[in-house]
């Protein structure tokens, strides 16, 4: 077969594949996720992070040098607390984010900045019981006692699981105080702790029974 021929047949095949060859679809182009998207996305991953530093806390509470795993806890409540503040600014409106924000901050030690984004979560949606425990919590790191006993007497009539939640950092508070809070004060919550306990239990029966057990 001289070149010229040769050169024809290989234009002839080509010629018949594009004939016969089954054209391909082409697919479309994804779309960029929106604001929205992104900021569910780094508000999933700030949560697996605290996920993560709770297993260090439970790892170092049985550790003998508690230290190291706390050390890591700590790692991963920043890591969260960079990616909670990517979903609020993403948006601006994510309640849940502004909750799990402000617990970022305060498990990092930022007290007020844990305020301000339980605050907003808050403002956002008031009746969102996590933010209201979360808050509760806060306060007692502040030592605003009253406050804090104002979100449980609030979660304690709407969210009986997360006003038990405030109620057990209530006894630690109380077993442990801050330094500088007056003993009278931490007896006055001792008392007040026992009441609401005694309150629960009596609201408990009242629920599984259908009626108050005396």
């Amino acid at each position: 077969m001289d070149k010229t021929r040769a050169v024809c047949y290989l234009v002839f095949l080509g010629l018949a594949s594009s004939l016969w060859a089954a054209p391909s679809t082409p697919r479309p182009t994804p779309a960029a996720p929106s604001p929205e998207q992104q900021a569910v996305e780094h508000y999933n991953k700030g949560l697996e992070h605290q996920q993560q530093a709770w297993e260090h806390e439970q790892k170092a509470a049985a550790a003998k040098n508690p230290q190291k795993e706390l050390d890591k806890a700590r790692r991963e409540y920043e890591k969260a607390l960079g990616e909670q503040q990517e979903a609020t600014r993403l948006n601006p409106k994510f309640h849940e984010a502004f909750s799990s924000l402000g617990y970022a901050c305060r498990m990092t030690g930022d007290y007020q900045g844990a305020l301000k984004a339980y605050d907003t979560a808050l403002g956002l949606k008031p009746e969102y019981a996590e933010a209201v425990e979360y808050r509760g919590e806060a306060y007692l790191g502040l030592n605003r006692v009253e406050e804090a006993q104002k979100a449980y007497e609030w979660l304690f009539l709407r969210d009986p699981k997360k006003a038990e939640a405030l109620l057990l950092a209530f006894k630690g508070w109380a077993a442990a105080p801050p330094a500088g809070v007056a003993p009278e004060k931490v007896a006055e919550v001792q008392v007040w702790v026992g009441q609401k306990e005694a309150a629960a239990q009596e609201m408990s029966g009242t629920r599984e029974t259908g009626k108050k057990e005396w």
